[in-house]
């Protein structure tokens, strides 16, 4: 078959690539063609995270592979509206904010020669502001709400755009979602969802977000307004949630955000499902409710770190009604939380303590009630006790998390249950990357070094902030699993609940 589609890559952003050939000191530009990588140019050790070298890659392109349609597709970590994408090892973990990306765009002369489609292959980037932003400068977004698996989109469909070099970006995104979503298949054990959006039809559903929650914050100055309203916010739909100590994306998906107030606003949420409907106009996934393909992110559990994260939000020059509900959200938040018995709450798990002098207890255990079997085993991991920490779930697989350190690095062990695995899966580590998150997971292997974090808590004291103890390292020398084991009987009992503020309050041990 004669090729007349150019793949170019732009290689670089690793202290270390699972192959021979690529190397890690240099960024280089290499040719695909009949299945071989072919070195065109080197640029030398660049920054991946700066958009001078996104601009120098664009204009590469432009210069020396003339034409008739572009697309571009960013394949690494990605970490929605705030975080943005890539993570450039090599450089202090550099990455490309939303404004970062737009300025690379624009000075590569995107918004005069619009791309056909714009591709992100990474993790939570079919964000309603990535789209905005990316409006000026291409035609189609494809990209995920969801966190992807490692190994990404499957490139096959490249072979029909080789067949067809003249389909436009909806026809080739549909072909993207197609393989992505059929490549792993109806079992698969991983978290899957793809969009294609039409950017010409995303400031619809902004404007149409914006009306909704002008709404919601004329509504919530009323304590009972806010306690409805944050309960619904508990029960969204939400992408890229981590163990406590990494969970800051708070993307969510807007359309389950719009349904979790139709009763409320029932016109302004209609008019969100009918924005939705006229941009997304091709979407697959294996979740376990409805999405409905764009995301946007919405403080709550990363509350902690929220004012940093509204200074970025509000930096985008979004909607001003929705950017405002979210400031208002969030005082709500802080005013109304840590108010104890009075709040609703929306979890609870059952949690097993070890005393350890006092008041003071460690958590050895944590389990929602669908987990653990009817003995009230608990799981170890080469004998320590572990919580597991709920974070997502698909139509088959709900996954947890274990905070971690593996190999001197910070992280989350991710273990996955369905009904091949009602015990729990070890799927690999899940490394903290600042706000940025790991597309897919490392595997745990034969002499890993791992140390399990627990929680600490002082129950006569008024604690603000977790103490986390970092149990003693043990080095893997067999397949790493977890095993169900009765407590110690010195151990004690006790519940956890997560209230409508997101706060989390622990009952006493008995």
């Amino acid at each position: 078959m004669t090729q007349v589609a150019n793949v170019i890559v732009l290689t670089g952003g690793t202290k270390r690539w699972q192959n021979s050939v690529i190397p890690a000191n240099e960024c280089i530009i290499w040719e695909v063609a009949d299945g071989w990588l072919t070195e065109v140019t080197s640029m030398g050790l660049v920054n991946m995270g700066d958009p001078a070298t996104l601009t120098d890659f664009i204009r590469y392109g432009h210069n020396n592979y003339p034409a008739s349609k572009y697309g571009l597709i960013l394949w690494d970590h990605g970490g929605g509206s705030i975080a943005g994408f890539g993570h450039d090892e090599m450089f202090n973990d550099s990455a490309l904010t939303l404004d970062d990306m737009q300025k690379a765009f624009d000075e590569a002369g995107l918004g005069d020669n619009k791309l056909e489609f714009l591709g992100y292959d990474a993790c939570l980037m079919a964000t309603v502001e990535m789209a905005i932003l990316a409006a000026d400068y291409a035609h189609v977004l494809v990209a995920s709400e969801d966190l992807e698996p490692g190994d990404g989109w499957d490139y096959v469909f490249l072979s029909a755009l080789n067949m067809d070099p003249f389909m436009d970006g909806f026809t080739l995104g549909q072909h993207i979602v197609d393989t992505f979503i059929d490549f792993y298949g109806p079992n698969s054990d991983e978290l899957l969802s793809l969009s294609v959006i039409d950017l010409s039809s995303v400031h619809h559903v902004m404007t149409a977000m914006g009306q909704l929650m002008a709404k919601a914050s004329s509504s919530i100055a009323q304590e009972s307004y806010f306690d409805t309203i944050a309960s619904r916010r508990g029960v969204t739909k939400t992408f890229g949630d981590g163990s406590p100590r990494d969970n800051y994306s708070d993307m969510v998906d807007i359309g389950d955000m719009a349904l979790q107030l139709s009763d409320l606003f029932p016109n302004e949420a209609a008019a969100v499902f009918d924005a939705l409907d006229g941009c997304v106009t091709y979407n697959r996934h294996n979740s376990d409710i409805e999405l409905f393909g764009l995301s946007t992110y919405y403080v709550y559990g990363g509350k902690s770190e929220a004012k940093s994260s509204l200074k970025v939000y509000t930096s985008l020059d979004m909607d001003d009604d929705y950017t405002q509900y979210l400031h208002n959200f969030y005082n709500g938040l802080v005013s109304r939380g840590k108010h104890g018995d009075d709040c609703t709450y929306i979890t609870s798990e059952l949690v097993l303590w070890q005393p350890i002098g006092g008041s003071r207890y460690r958590m050895a255990g944590l389990m929602q009630t669908q987990t653990h079997s009817p003995d009230l085993l608990w799981p170890n991991l080469f004998g320590q006790q572990v919580a597991l920490y709920p974070i997502a779930s698909s139509m088959r697989n709900r996954f947890y998390a274990i905070p971690a350190q593996v190999n001197g690095r910070e992280g989350d062990i991710i273990v996955v249950f369905n009904s091949m695995h009602q015990t729990g899966h070890i799927k690999g580590v899940r490394y903290q990357e600042g706000y940025v998150i790991q597309k897919g997971h490392d595997p745990i292997e034969q002499g890993d070094k791992i140390s399990i974090y627990a929680l600490e808590w002082d129950f006569d004291k008024q604690q603000t902030e977790i103490n986390w103890y970092k149990g003693d390292e043990f080095t893997v020398t067999s397949k790493l699993q977890l095993t169900w084991d009765e407590a110690p009987r010195a151990f004690k009992l006790g519940f956890r609940h997560t209230d409508i503020c997101h706060d989390v309050v622990y009952t006493k041990p008995i």
